[in-house]
């Protein structure tokens, strides 16, 4: 079964939320604040932005996987 091209949007779309939650944890050096966790990172926010970004990207999946699941009567 081919999968459509919306399914493979949100799985970019997923992946890209990831990458964007781990890049959020990277020491930065030229940040002017330190984070929550006590250094300066990309983001400020980090424990915070990080599980946000996480949590969106779970949403995102579920719902692809919700949308575009297959079922028995579709494989017939």
């Amino acid at each position: 079964m081919k999968k459509s091209p919306h399914y493979m949007i949100l799985t970019g779309l997923a992946i890209l939320i990831v990458v964007s939650a781990l890049s959020t944890v990277l020491p930065y050096a030229a940040a002017s604040k330190a984070n929550l966790l006590g250094y300066k990172s990309l983001c400020a926010f980090v424990p915070l932005s990080t599980l946000i970004l996480l949590g969106a990207a779970a949403f995102v999946r579920i719902f692809r996987d919700m949308r575009y699941r297959s079922t028995k009567s579709d494989d017939e």
